[in-house]
């Protein structure tokens, strides 16, 4: 008994320190960062694209094709960290699904926005079973939706443009989860895999939402997507390709890289620059690699 009430003080000393770092981490982890933070990872030929605002909501828009999210992830969050706020699936093909199938599995999720488009993939059938066993809130998406967070940011749903939920489609793309997130003079839209139909239609019904600084290229630089009426409308400064190396589709293709160079968009690439990240206060916006 002598033996182990002599390691009853410095064990739960060292408890205490745990504890007070952990919290002291916490504060500071949050306090120190006053930026709006922007990641698209690098998970090969998919999308995931990771975003931190500065009171601590996260957002994770797709998840790659495969577990490479959550290396991603756990090099990004501190290690406390089990949760994400939302989920966006844009559409539910196994290069943005995927990943995502991991993450549900891993991390406590708040809510889930998707199209409802139905497809008949193994992975999505276990997509659906693993909300309802979690118990996640889906909403689907439609545009003119709004997602409001804190006073300074907010999400606009662009596309899709009806209700999509429980409906097959042909083509999955034609049922895109597409996203403008807003914070203060700086803005970035989420094209996922959207085609030449949503973008025309978008021209067509919405130009004056379309302009902002990043552009996250539709399809992965297909030449399905990004139309020079399209880029006219957005005018993007950047524009984020995100695409693996030497993948079998040819992506992204030459013709659609000279249309963004027409547009003087700055081209960056996962398959060159891996992981890409930025930083934006609100006024000024910066790339962090």
């Amino acid at each position: 008994m002598g033996k182990i009430k002599q390691y009853i003080v410095p064990i739960g000393l060292g408890v205490l320190i745990v504890a007070v770092s952990v919290i002291w981490y916490t504060a500071f982890y949050f306090e120190s960062r006053q930026d709006l933070l922007v990641n698209f990872f690098d998970v090969g030929q998919g999308d995931a694209i990771f975003i931190e605002f500065p009171d601590g909501n996260q957002i994770l828009i797709d998840g790659g094709p495969d577990k490479t999210v959550l290396s991603r992830l756990g090099s990004t969050l501190p290690f406390w960290d089990r949760s994400i706020d939302l989920l966006i699936l844009t559409h539910p093909h196994a290069d943005h699904l995927d990943g995502l199938l991991e993450v549900l599995k891993r991390y406590k999720i708040g809510m889930v926005l998707e199209s409802g488009v139905l497809h008949s993939i193994p992975e999505y059938q276990e997509w659906q079973k693993l909300l309802e066993e979690k118990k996640v809130l889906v909403v689907f998406a439609r545009a003119g939706q709004k997602i409001k967070i804190g006073d300074d940011f907010y999400f606009d749903v662009l596309s899709p443009f009806e209700d999509m939920s429980g409906q097959s489609k042909k083509n999955p793309h034609d049922g895109t989860v597409v996203t403008r997130l807003v914070y203060g003079e700086n803005s970035f839209l989420f094209m996922g895999d959207a085609e030449k139909p949503i973008e025309y239609r978008l021209v067509w019904e919405s130009p004056l939402v379309l302009d902002s600084d990043v552009l996250k290229v539709g399809h992965h630089g297909s030449k399905t997507s990004s139309t020079k009426e399209f880029l006219e409308a957005v005018t993007p400064e950047v524009a984020i390709i995100q695409v693996g190396k030497k993948n079998r589709y040819g992506h992204p293709t030459q013709e659609v890289l000279d249309r963004l160079l027409a547009v003087g968009a700055k081209v960056l690439r996962n398959d060159l620059e891996g992981s890409i990240r930025f930083i934006s206060n609100g006024t000024n916006l910066d790339l962090s690699q």
